[in-house]
């Protein structure tokens, strides 16, 4: 691939990820609106749609607390892990 073809896919790239950024953007804003309307209505119908805001509780595990506590266990079950990331900045 060229430099001037990677440019401009580099070009469409970052143009796109702004456009879904702003997309999000404008998508949590009607969110908000919806939530602001809804109050502390739990479900709410309009028209073909229905909007549901409800509570949600999980347990999650605090691996920081865990490790702190118990450092030989904690180092005995981690594992090293090789990712690559991908990210694309403007000069």
């Amino acid at each position: 691939m060229t430099q001037k073809t990677l440019a401009k896919h580099l070009g469409e790239y970052t143009a796109l990820a702004q456009q879904i950024a702003s997309l999000e953007a404008q998508k949590q804003a009607v969110a908000d609106k919806i939530k602001d309307a809804m109050g502390e209505a739990e479900e709410v119908q309009a028209g073909a749609y229905t909007a549901r805001y409800k509570a949600v509780i999980s347990s999650r595990f605090d691996a920081k607390a865990f490790q702190q506590a118990h450092k030989k266990l904690y180092s005995a079950f981690c594992r090293p892990q090789t990712v690559r990331r991908f990210n694309v900045a403007s000069a």
